[in-house]
């Protein structure tokens, strides 16, 4: 009978510890974590990139919360949010140490507005977002712009790696994007001083100014960043794809463009070149850009990027 008693409570315990660990794993498998959404990393800072429309004042773009967990909530949950100017501070610093004029500033507010800050995730979802609204129209191509978000408040679980958000915005328009790089394939001739026509070849990276208006460097020169205010011209397009082609910037030392229309092959215009097998977004520019210490060179080029309808559509 002893044995027997002590049988009995060594099977009690071990049932009382299954249930216990049985106890535990439900738990976790079941606990609600909320997570502000981002699509890109570094170190720490986790970041939410949207490319906004130019021309659509203002552009919207979301930022979202999830729960995770086995079962799906029973009952709302709301986040709180506040913006985070140390987040913003500690992501500089991160990156750019003590080199502060490297520093990115956040957006300035006069640029967007929020519906609201809370983030509610209704019942039976996983999911929500709140709305955000930025005019991206002249802003910089070659600027960062962020917003810093943290999670203030909220009445479920955070997951502590995903409390903070920095919102990056991009713009587009239908020629280009700063958010990857976009080179078109540049095919001419160049004549320098009025001597012989040389033939180029290079990629030709564009940049988005407007829903209507690229950037781009002048000839053959190849793209560098403390070139933009000496060697860019602006191409604005307008009704039927004429191509009106300008100086951009204004710093001193940048170039003089002038337009020449008339060419047959190169007559400044956009157009979609559709060659049955491939199809391309295409520029035929035709100008001549002036040095500040006054040679001129007359450019005559094809701008060629791929152009995928279907894919773009999506």
């Amino acid at each position: 009978m002893k044995y027997l008693n002590i049988s009995i409570i060594i099977i009690f315990v071990v049932a009382l510890s299954a249930c216990n660990r049985d106890e535990i794993f439900e738990r976790e498998q079941y606990k609600h974590i909320v997570s502000l959404l981002s699509n890109k990393t570094e170190g720490v800072f986790n970041i939410f990139e949207e490319e906004l429309d130019l021309g659509e004042e203002p552009s919207v773009g979301y930022i979202a919360a999830s729960c995770g967990g086995s079962l799906a909530i029973t009952e709302p949950i709301t986040i709180h949010l506040v913006k985070d100017l140390d987040l913003l501070n500690d992501y500089n610093y991160s990156i750019y140490e003590n080199r502060a004029d490297l520093y990115v500033k956040p957006l300035s507010p006069d640029r967007y507005s929020i519906d609201t800050l809370q983030i509610i995730i209704p019942a039976n979802e996983r999911n929500g977002k709140t709305q955000i609204r930025v005019n991206v129209n002249k802003l910089s191509p070659d600027s960062i712009y962020l917003i810093p978000f943290r999670i203030e408040q909220t009445n479920c679980e955070i997951n502590p790696t995903k409390a903070t958000l920095l919102y990056r915005v991009y713009m587009k328009n239908f020629y280009a994007t700063n958010k990857t790089i976009v080179e078109y394939q540049h095919l001419g001739e160049m004549s320098v001083g009025g001597g012989m026509p040389q033939v180029t070849m290079m990629n030709k990276r564009v940049f988005p100014l407007s829903k209507n208006t690229v950037r781009m460097f002048a000839g053959n020169q190849p793209y560098n960043v403390a070139l933009i205010n000496t060697w860019s011209i602006k191409a604005e397009i307008g009704d039927g794809g004429k191509v009106t082609l300008s100086s951009w910037g204004n710093s001193n030392d940048r170039l003089q463009i002038t337009q020449i229309d008339g060419d047959e092959y190169y007559p400044n215009v956009f157009m979609i070149e559709d060659l049955g097998y491939i199809t391309y977004k295409t520029f035929l520019l035709c100008y001549k850009y002036t040095e500040p210490n006054g040679s001129s060179t007359i450019v005559k080029e094809r701008l060629r990027l791929e152009y995928k309808p279907n894919l773009d559509k999506k």
